[in-house]
Order: structure tokens, then sequence, then C-alpha cells
């Protein structure tokens, strides 16, 4: 396989070596440059089931103040939200919510960002501000419907939820024709390569039907409007529900709705969503590809299939009996891989214009200054050469879902193996309950 790379390539590399020799070899320890994200991730992942540390809520404060604040934002969210303190993670989520829309409602690429973009040419995606997936920013509403969930707020809930279909309505329109245009944008064969540096994934990123809809969305939208007695709405949720994950507990909660009598006499419905595990984070590859002035290196990001959890399911007990399973809804950890996946063709693309462009600067150098500009640009090309791999690191490996009908006088211990969730005198039509579990 050979790569022939565009002949705008390279007139990009006058311009590229200015820039270039106006930033100083000293700055490759620049955060945005060469520090590794995943084990800044690690310190706040490690919060998911522990309570909050000082330091790492400082941590998320400080950099709640740079380019990449709206993922920042997201982690402290979650964290709060799953040390149950509900009214301070829906502050930081509508906070994130803020940038999310200021960005998404850009007309014009701005000044700043056509700076962040030349910078990244001559270093890696790591400076350029990080751009939540649309399937985070859907799971993003979710969790902040839960938060007014725990804040008996279903009004604020249901408007939650109504956004999140709105943004999974809006993708699933417009990913088809993106996909396409990245991959033509492309214009190289990087299959064979890539099969192999993909390997293992495939498998995985096969247990998600799409990336732009999930059903742990679609389920607890139609549970929520099916306790505010929406059961139409709750009946159109449910199928699309079973749709993306079709299985006979979903399938049967489309029957019930569909039944003129779906309620049992003294008997009142409790779902429980529980969270399992933590979704993998991304690691970086590096694929050598061949072009006429030889082997360049372009490294990218990727997952290693160990660090992927597939769903387990658990057994539930009501006072010491066993009553039922789980059932996964979404797959997260698959729903992260398949995203990144379908989005490899751009990706490379831009890898390969970097590549080439940095490759020209190094040469260039080579021509004014000798070996010593060549070692030099080698040097830094090699050190600033790394994957994004930048993610919302606190997601939970995948979600699932369990639906109980009890007496309303009874005082319930619900356990999950190791965990447990006590309810007295279930009173209300609906019992919604979030466990966030990180291992079994």
């Amino acid at each position: 396989m050979k790569i022939i790379p565009e002949k705008g390539h390279f007139k990009l590399h006058k311009t590229l070596l200015n820039i270039f020799l106006l930033t100083p070899l000293a700055s490759i320890t620049h955060a945005g440059f060469f520090d590794d994200y995943n084990q800044t991730a690690q310190n706040f992942r490690a919060n998911v089931t522990q309570p909050i540390t000082e330091e790492t809520l400082k941590f998320l404060d400080k950099k709640a103040k740079g380019s990449d604040a709206a993922l920042y934002l997201l982690e402290k969210a979650r964290l709060q939200q799953t040390n149950h303190q509900y009214e301070e993670s829906e502050k930081s989520f509508e906070a994130a919510f803020v940038l999310l829309e200021q960005r998404n409602n850009k007309a014009k690429i701005s000044a700043s960002e056509l700076g962040f973009k030349a910078l990244s040419i001559v270093s890696n995606d790591s400076v350029i501000p990080y751009k939540i997936p649309e399937y985070e920013q859907v799971l993003a509403h979710v969790y902040q419907a839960i938060n007014f969930i725990a804040l008996n707020n279903t009004e604020s809930a249901g408007v939650e939820m109504r956004i999140a279909q709105r943004i999974q309505r809006e993708i699933e329109l417009a990913h088809t024709k993106e996909t396409e245009k990245a991959k033509q944008k492309a214009g190289i064969d990087t299959s064979e390569s890539l099969d192999e540096a993909f390997a293992g994934l495939d498998t995985i990123a096969g247990k998600i039907k799409n990336t732009y809809q999930n059903a742990y969305a679609f389920y607890m939208a139609a549970t929520l409007w099916e306790a505010l007695g929406e059961e139409n709405d709750a009946l159109v949720d449910f199928k699309k529900a079973y749709e993306l994950q079709p299985n006979e507990f979903i399938k049967n909660d489309v029957k019930r709705l569909d039944s003129a009598s779906n309620k049992k006499s003294g008997q009142y419905p409790v779902v429980i969503f529980l969270e399992q595990g933590l979704v993998p984070q991304k690691i970086s590859n590096t694929l050598a590809l061949p072009t006429p002035d030889g082997l360049v290196n372009i490294s990218f990001a990727s997952y290693n299939p160990s660090t992927y959890s597939s769903p387990a399911s658990l057994q539930v007990l009501v006072n010491g009996r066993s009553v039922t399973n789980t059932s996964t809804l979404t797959d997260i950890g698959a729903l992260a891989v398949k995203t990144l996946k379908e989005n490899v063709a751009a990706n490379m693309a831009t890898q390969i214009t970097r590549t080439t462009a940095k490759y020209m600067v190094q040469k260039e150098l080579g021509n004014r200054l000798g070996a010593i500009g060549q070692i030099a640009g080698n040097i830094y090309n090699t050190a600033s050469e790394k994957a994004d791999v930048r993610a919302w690191n606190t997601l939970p490996g995948n979600a699932q879902f369990a639906r109980l009908h009890i007496l309303s006088s009874l005082k319930m211990l619900i356990r999950f193996k190791k965990s447990a969730l006590m309810l007295n005198q279930i009173k209300p039509s609906l019992f919604m309950a979030l466990m966030q579990i990180k291992k079994f």
C-alpha cells in the first residue's frame, strides 16, 4: 500500500516552517502537546465509586477554565452524581451545556479555532479543543434527567429526555452522509494496516447497532413517560429501545402497554437502572506508512480489547428471594469503540496531512540548517506525534435494568450480589433507582 500526498500538502510547508521556527523545542513540556491524558483521567476514574477528593475537585475546577472546559465539567458533573450530590451535579451539567450550545451554534470557525487547527498541524490533535461526540452529549442529558428525578423535578427531567431524543434524531439524519464524505476525503486505502491495528475491536463494535442512538436513553425516557401517565409516548420509546436492544424484557414492556389492562392490582412497578464498570480508555497506536520520500509514522487512537468488559447480567434478590435478572440496555464500552472506528477515515486524512507537512518542514530545516536542523526536526516530530486519547472517562461500561412488581406495603431489601438497595413503603406509581456499580 502506498500513500501519495496531495499537492496541497506540500504547499503548506513554508508557512508551517515559520510556525515551527517560532515554536521553541522547549515547548515539548507543554500540556497540550505531550501530557498523557490517560494518566490524568485515572485520578478521577478512581472517584466514581468513592468520595470525591478535594484534590480532584480543585484539578477539575482548574481544567474547567481551559479550552477543554466542557469535557472537564462533564467529568465533574458525573462524579458529583455518583456521589449523590445531585444539586451540584445539575449545575455542572448546565455549565457544560452552555459551552456545548455555544460551540454547536457557531456558524463560522473562529480565529482561535483556526489558530488551534494551525498549531495542530505542527503538533497533534490534543491542542484542539475536544469536541464532545454526539453519543456523549445524549448521555449527558440522560444524566441531567437523572439529577432532576433525584430532586423530584419530573418536569425538568422530561425536558432533558426530550433534548436527548432530539439530538439522536438530528444525528441520525446527518450520520450516513458524513461517514461517506469522510471516506472520500481520506482518498487512501489504509484498510489492510488498520485491520491489523484494530484487531479484536470489530467483534466489540458489532454489538452496537449504531452510534447515534442508544436504548438506555429511550428506555429511561419511556419509563418516565409512563410514570407521568403519557403512555402513548412511553410506548413509542419502548418500541425504539426494543429496536436497538431486542430482548424479552423490553418486548414484555411493549406488550404490556399495548394491552388494554396492563396494571396488576395492588402492585406497583419498580424499575432499577444499574450501571456496571467503566468505559475503556483510549490508547495510542502508531502505524508506519510508505510515501514517495520514505516511511512516515502516524499515531492514532484505538482501544486495547483486553480493557473492555462485556456486560454481566446480575441476579436480583428481593428479601433474599431471587425474582429476576438484570438485562443490558446499552453497552457503552462497545458504543465508544464503534464511534472511534467510524471516525477512522476522517481522522486518518487529518493525520496524513499533518505527518506529510511535518516531514516537509523537517526536510526544509535540513536544507536550511544542515544536519542540526534535520535532527532537531526529527526529534520534534517524533516527540509531538501522538494520538488524541481524550474522552469522557467516567462513563459506565454498560447500563442495565430490571423491572419488578411489588406490593406497596412491603419493606424490601434488593440485592445485586455485593450491593444492596433498601426500599420502604412504595407509594408512587413508579419508583426509579439508579445504581452505579464499578466491579463485581
